[in-house]
């Protein structure tokens, strides 16, 4: 295997987030909290997808973000590792401007959320690609969050107590940064880094 498409980017983010649940009273220090990031601690942007608030939450966060993360890593689509520092604070940054409400965040879904996109994205730009696949795929994706818009509910994780809740913009927000990752790591051409 080429070392460059080694999954190693994903491999750290599933350890990042199974080392801030197994210590969890550094999870506060890490979560979305708008009052914090308002004041400078602007790490926030990116740790809090770190942060899980139940066991489902992480264990269905994982799968996605690992079983996705490695496919866009082996593919060698040309800005995946760059998904993972750009997409997180895009995410934060448009749960501060559309949920000003939303005072605690955490989870990898949204980030789930774009990997999928991006992998879509990146299959598409293969000539040979099953096109209606993708498509499907991204059709997919819109139906279960316009779902969870409707809903107010997530379809797979399930949350200890009802002070949490999903938040379906942070999955829209997820969309859409992996759509501008993908525009900008594409616009020189090719689709492998």
């Amino acid at each position: 295997m080429d070392a460059r498409r080694r999954p190693w980017a994903t491999a750290l983010v599933v350890a990042l987030a199974l080392l801030v649940w197994c210590r969890p009273a550094g999870a506060d220090a890490l979560a979305y909290d708008r009052a914090a990031i308002l004041r400078g601690e602007i790490w926030r942007l990116w740790s809090g997808h770190l942060v899980h608030f139940s066991a489902s939450h992480l264990f269905w966060d994982l799968l996605a973000v690992g079983l996705t993360g490695v496919w866009i890593e082996l593919a060698g689509f040309r800005g995946g590792r760059w998904l993972w520092v750009i997409a997180p604070p895009l995410i934060s940054l448009l749960l501060l401007l559309g949920e000003p409400t939303l005072s605690r965040y955490g989870g990898l879904s949204a980030m789930a959320t774009a990997c999928v996109v991006f992998a879509c994205l990146g299959e598409l730009r293969h000539p040979e690609a099953k096109r209606a696949a993708w498509w499907t795929i991204l059709a997919l994706v819109a139906a279960k969050v316009g779902w969870e818009f409707y809903t107010g509910a997530t379809i797979f994780a399930r949350f200890n107590g009802s002070t949490v809740r999903a938040i379906p913009l942070s999955h829209a927000a997820g969309a859409a940064a992996a759509v501008v990752v993908s525009l900008i790591s594409n616009r020189r051409g090719t689709n492998k880094d």
